[in-house]
């Protein structure tokens, strides 16, 4: 039934978008991978030439021209190690992404082979039936690399639908000299790592702060700012802390799951920002943020560590926040790497797929991105010294970021059917509780315009 649905919505959206997009392209347990693929030979046999034989031929790869040259010089770096391989790449943005993978997929077409996986659309995928269960491929040695929070949302239902490309964190960061000018001080023990500071604490400093830098709001000074304020990626954290989900494990029930009395504590807390504390502006966009931030008007910046820049001021980076008494729940999860379930190149695009999530490929990613991976090892690289780009800021935004994740804080998204219908609903929820909406309201708005969309799943 879920490809048959799939499909009918598929063929509406192929023919409202396919002009727009193009038609040519630019937890079960792991098996021994499968060897039933039987490659092209190559101009040279292995004992030819010393090296195991490798799958040849041209796939296509869609990315995320967010990354700009990162993707081409991963493409590069195994056509290197395989040059048997042609990798042709082919990016959109995200928004434009998400809509090329549904009319591509969605119509069975076999252009692309492998493709970015946004992590909370994995399940949105697997119920339109696009990706390849990677199952068999991967033995537990491949899949113990990653940590469990990455590797888990990988899969849906016992099937292994994805695996990580990279992943993400969160890093609090400060404005040591606005904080000496309002004659405020931070305990060490934060600055070393040694410490969290609490929401609690936080919100007291940043009303401090603004109450004696700019009580009228006239000068252009801020305590506190959410990067991405309007995105459930971060602002779930807070009911997460709290012990709360937001969507239930079986990733179709919202009512009494999301408008429960810790999310109602949770989105109090976050209204109160804007309004009875007063220490974050109200509709700024994620950039007008940032720039407010390294504009010297900000003292505390809570941010995906690939924000993390330069400064003309004294800056620093300490962990991310918890309620007192509650978890330590910290943002993570990014891009995914899944193949096509209609490919007709399936070794080498499980052989690419390979190289760049459990191969050398992630090590590059890593380090040409600044962004922190989904491997224990790489995490543990980092927090150990081993690369000196990480060393100092704003990479070292990255190696507390890496501290976060190898600890297990790292807390995704939910897994659900219906993501997309479920980030636009919170996302516009968000944005009426900054406006001042009833906290309780909102929420049982929020569960029940859900509850009856997720019906569509059961």
């Amino acid at each position: 039934m879920k490809r048959k649905i799939a499909a009918i919505l598929c063929a509406v959206m192929l023919l409202g978008l396919l002009a727009a997009c193009g038609g040519s392209p630019a937890d079960k347990p792991a098996q021994e991978p499968n060897t039933e693929q039987t490659p092209e030979p190559a101009p040279a046999s292995p004992e030819q030439t010393g090296t195991e034989e490798k799958p040849s031929g041209s796939i296509v790869w869609l990315s995320n021209s967010a990354y700009g040259d990162v993707p081409q010089s991963l493409a590069d770096a195994y056509m290197d190690y395989n040059p048997n391989a042609e990798i042709v790449l082919e990016s959109y943005s995200r928004t434009e992404l998400m809509k090329v993978i549904d009319i591509k997929m969605g119509a069975g077409d076999d252009t692309y082979d492998v493709f970015f996986v946004d992590q909370p659309l994995i399940a949105s995928y697997y119920w339109k039936d696009y990706l390849q269960p990677l199952n068999e491929y991967f033995t537990q040695d491949d899949l113990d690399l990653f940590t469990s929070a990455d590797l888990n949302a990988g899969y849906v239902e016992g099937d292994l639908e994805a695996l990580p490309l990279t992943s993400s964190s969160q890093v609090l960061m400060v404005n040591l000299d606005l904080l000496r000018e309002a004659g405020l001080t931070l305990d060490e023990g934060y600055l070393t790592l040694e410490k969290r500071l609490t929401w609690e604490e936080l919100i007291d400093i940043a009303t401090q702060f603004q109450q004696k830098m700019d009580p009228n709001h006239t000068e252009g000074y801020w305590g506190f700012i959410l990067g991405q304020q309007s995105n459930a990626y971060q602002v779930l954290a807070l009911g997460n802390s709290l012990g709360e989900k937001a969507i239930a494990s079986d990733g179709v029930t919202v009512e009494g799951v999301l408008n429960t009395e810790g999310w109602v504590k949770a989105m109090s807390f976050y209204q109160d920002l804007y309004t009875d504390y007063g220490v974050s502006p109200v509709g700024s966009t994620d950039d007008e943020v940032k720039a407010l931030f390294y504009s010297g008007k900000v003292l505390f910046y809570l941010a995906n560590t690939i924000r993390a820049a330069g400064a003309d001021f004294d800056i620093a980076g300490i962990y991310h926040p918890y309620f007192q008494g509650g978890e330590v729940a910290v943002p993570t999860g990014s891009w995914y790497l899944g193949i096509n379930k209609n490919t007709d190149n399936q070794a080498l695009a499980l052989d690419f797929l390979t190289y760049c999530t459990v191969g050398d490929g992630a090590e590059l990613w890593m380090i040409n991105n600044n962004q922190v991976p989904a491997r224990k090892d790489l995490l543990a690289n980092i927090t150990e010294d081993k690369y000196e780009a990480f060393q100092a800021w704003p990479g070292s935004a990255t190696k507390i970021a890496a501290m976060e994740n190898l600890a297990g804080n790292g807390y995704m998204r939910p897994t659900s059917y219906g993501w997309s219908s479920f980030d636009s609903v919170i996302s516009s929820m968000f944005t009426d509780l900054r406006s001042g909406a009833d906290v309780k309201a909102a929420l049982d708005a929020a569960a029940a315009q859900l509850q009856a969309d997720f019906r569509q799943y059961r």
